[in-house]
């Protein structure tokens, strides 16, 4: 099989960059059902929100814990910037995550922005801290059909990831790289969120990368976080977390 290679730097000033789409050859099989299922769950959260943090708390149980039988949780908070023009600071809000929210409140009609924000494979949602109701929604997710997601490391700079198994009739899919710093109030705060292409059932995709870091991350509490989710419903097919 013929890979098409692409390259992009992800670094602080690079939100929202991209890379070609790449169109390799058809690999048929069924999506592996052996160990434990991926589930990607956003945290739509800021400093500026008084009741987000038993939300984080939530967050963080659930990945720490991994309470759901025959189900990984992967967990990103990402930090919204929407209340910074009000005089509210938050060293980790990122524009990005604001736009990215407000593509969640279109999908769910919603009138306006809400902190805390549970979303759950890009299909459901919690405004509140409610554990058992995030549980039941995870498992919900994690017995949709899923896409293959794989990271590996040439070197702690050049990673390569692979997207294969998109299910038969997925729309056009957004490939999306996220760098998460774990601290020791906070999981998983996205730094950066890059996407680096686009996807398509029947069409094993491998895009090729250099990895650049931004001196104020603790690279030793970074984690890579790679999904991808439909460009029209928003659903999130495929997810997987690594570490050089």
């Amino acid at each position: 099989m013929r890979l098409f290679l692409s390259t992009v730097c992800l670094t602080a000033f690079a939100l929202g960059a991209s890379v070609p789409k790449v169109a390799p050859q058809a690999v048929p099989g069924a999506i592996p059902q052996t160990g434990r299922v991926p589930v990607l769950v956003e945290l739509f959260t800021s400093e500026a929100c008084a009741v987000c943090p038993a939300a984080g708390a939530v967050l963080r149980n659930l990945e720490d814990k991994q309470p759901i039988p025959g189900v990984e949780v992967i967990g990103l908070e990402m930090r919204m910037d929407a209340w910074t023009s009000q005089g509210y600071s938050d060293p980790f809000a990122l524009r990005q995550m604001t736009n990215r929210q407000n593509e969640y409140v279109r999908l769910f009609k919603l009138e306006s922005l809400l902190t805390p924000q549970l979303v759950i494979g890009g299909q459901a949602q919690l405004l509140e801290a409610d554990a058992a109701q995030a549980r039941e929604e995870i498992a919900h997710a994690a017995r949709n059909p899923k896409a293959q997601v794989e990271v590996s490391f040439q070197s702690a700079s050049l990673a390569t990831v692979k997207v294969t198994k998109l299910p038969p009739g997925t729309g056009e899919s957004e490939i999306w790289m996220a760098v998460a710093e774990s601290t020791s109030q906070h999981t998983a705060v996205v730094r950066s969120l890059v996407m680096l292409g686009t996807a398509e059932a029947g069409q094993p995709t491998t895009y090729s990368m250099h990895l650049r870091f931004n001196p104020r991350w603790r690279r030793e509490d970074l984690k890579y976080v790679v999904f991808v989710q439909e460009r029209s419903s928003r659903k999130i097919w495929g997810v997987t977390v690594a570490m050089p």
